[in-house]
């Protein structure tokens, strides 16, 4: 389900929200997918263990939390402009299937509709990935780090922390 931010937050709180709040979008790259970060979701063991293992380098951490932070402002815009093909229908954005993999399957919606969404959701996932790797980091590694953050409290603090750090340099005019 997707959580929109309809309210100012502190840089500390809105990175643990925008860390919740980005994913219902999943970037393809090749044949992997780039899953944006989700608070809930299916989380393999794999990759967490991966992540506690500590196969996680800080340049990971760091490409990671810059590439979610780009990634909120297309993410808004798309939402923004689905919401906006969706007034007037009776279909609510959060009963549909946002991701990359389920564009395919918009099914649900009016048929007037899908291509337009879809198109939407592809410009996005194309944007995303390529902030993906702009930052330094590989889809596979992202998709890993995305699934295990929520069961690795550690890793969690480590991204909510690199984003804390990047919001700062930002606002201070220093990279």
């Amino acid at each position: 389900m997707i959580h929109l931010l309809t309210y100012p937050l502190s840089v500390h709180r809105r990175t643990l929200v925008l860390a919740a709040a980005i994913a219902s979008l999943t970037v393809l790259a090749g044949g992997a997918g780039v899953s944006i970060p989700m608070a809930t979701g299916n989380v393999t063991l794999g990759s967490a263990a991966w992540a506690q293992n500590g196969s996680v380098s800080s340049d990971d951490i760091t490409g990671y939390a810059a590439s979610v932070l780009e990634m909120e402002a297309p993410r808004n815009e798309a939402l923004s402009q689905i919401k906006t093909l969706l007034t007037g229908t009776s279909h609510d954005i959060s009963s549909i299937d946002l991701s990359c993999k389920g564009a395919a399957n918009l099914n649900q919606l009016p048929r007037s509709l899908r291509s337009d969404v879809r198109t939407i959701i592809v410009n996005y996932c194309n944007q995303a990935r390529t902030i993906v790797q702009s930052n330094g980091i590989t889809t596979e590694d992202f998709n890993r780090i995305t699934a295990a953050y929520p069961q690795d409290p550690a890793l969690a603090e480590q991204i909510r922390a690199a984003m804390v750090q990047l919001q700062q340099q930002s606002a201070n005019g220093t990279e």
